[in-house]
């Protein structure tokens, strides 16, 4: 028998709360437990659609209500990404029902017409092995970055950013342009023996365009606060980040398109210059995409790159990344991925022929990498 979607919702809570929020965000875990028995409070959910059924959608939306139409509301007060200072009780629970109950048409309009979207600069640090790869591919040519899901722009500016990493031995590595400020400096922590080399790798960057359903103006302060309110309440050093992040980006201002991924990427890599590689990338995006559209933006991808030198760097869960280029599940991926976990990929093609090497794993916010490249054979896509 079929779960209902309201039992649906309640095991997707359920599991948020064990395996991504559990011993990272006290708060979202307490809230999603109470929601996995509560399912009247999590209706407004339902009104998103399947791919968007997820809980950080509905905390977004829930953290967004708090910034702008709600400030006075007493969940605020549990919250330290808006200045709460509350530990966690059982009356964080009741706020969270007073406020669906008061605010249900606006928690459902908002979850209706949202999306989760990226606002983690960190994940540069990860990235930038990637493109550094990419790099070495492009003979000296220089990059031209097309991001996919790219919110507002805060990764196409990752050549800007100063990525630091630090080893289980305590070596660490700087890798950026000189005077970064500390705010705009991406820190990640490596897993096991491995060091990504190719982040030490200088970018090109000849130029940058980023594709979203709903591309976020990063001089816009009500905008900006979607993003700001898809940060977990106990990361205020997410904000911080973020805040720095759209400041650089304000300066850079990458060209954003509004479109479909799918869709609109075909016309944007016609445009760009036979002299530079064009580099398409996706970090956390790809998973919100159904199946048939990742096959068709893969034969996509597989079709240019037939036509000229091309790269893509992923970091997705394996499902929606690496397997998307290779026969079944790659052995880089270990065990079954845990939420948020992703396979740090980059696919060549270089005078036609391509290559896939799946260069590590990371985490969806950037914190950590385990650097172990592998090498796989290519399985060209079928749409």
């Amino acid at each position: 028998m079929r779960p209902t979607e309201e039992q649906a919702l309640a095991q997707m809570f359920r599991r948020f709360a064990r395996h991504e929020f559990r011993g990272v965000s006290p708060r979202y875990e307490q809230l999603s437990e109470l929601l996995a028995d509560r399912p009247e409070l999590t209706e407004p959910l339902l009104a998103a659609g399947p791919g968007q059924r997820r809980a950080i959608l509905y905390f977004a939306a829930v953290q967004y209500l708090l910034r702008t139409v709600a400030r006075e509301h007493p969940l605020a007060a549990y919250l330290p990404t808006l200045g709460g200072t509350r530990d966690v009780d059982k009356g964080l629970g009741v706020a969270l029902a007073d406020l669906v109950g008061g605010y249900r048409d606006e928690l459902t309009e908002l979850c209706a017409t949202r999306t989760t979207q990226t606002n983690e600069a960190r994940r540069a640090a990860s990235l930038r092995a990637g493109f550094g790869r990419a790099t070495e591919h492009a003979e000296g040519r220089p990059l031209h970055l097309v991001e996919l899901g790219t919110s507002a722009g805060l990764l196409l500016i990752t050549d800007r950013y100063a990525c630091r990493y630090v080893g289980p031995d305590g070596r660490t590595e700087t890798y950026g342009p000189d005077g970064v400020p500390e705010a705009l400096t991406m820190a990640v922590r490596l897993r096991g023996p491995g060091w990504p080399e190719p982040a030490a790798t200088e970018l090109t960057v000849a130029d940058r365009v980023g594709i979203d359903l709903s591309p976020v103006d990063a001089t816009d302060p009500l905008a900006t606060d979607w993003l700001r309110a898809c940060i977990w309440p106990e990361q205020t050093d997410r904000l911080t980040r973020l805040e720095a992040a759209l400041t650089e980006v304000s300066r850079v201002r990458p060209r954003l398109v509004a479109g479909d991924l799918v869709h609109t990427l075909p016309t944007l890599l016609a445009e760009i210059a036979p002299d530079a590689v064009p580099v398409v990338f996706a970090s956390m995006a790809l998973t919100y995409l159904d199946r048939t559209a990742r096959r068709r933006l893969a034969a996509t991808l597989a079709e240019v790159g037939a036509e000229r030198d091309l790269t893509v760097v992923v970091s997705e869960a394996s499902v929606a990344g690496a397997e998307l280029f290779v026969d079944g599940r790659p052995a880089a991926a270990g065990p079954p991925d845990v939420i948020g976990a992703a396979l740090l990929t980059v696919v060549s093609w270089r005078d036609g022929r391509a290559g896939v090497e799946v260069l590590g794993r990371t985490d969806g916010h950037g914190t950590w990498l385990e650097w172990h490249p592998s090498r796989y054979p290519y399985a060209r896509p079928v749409a």
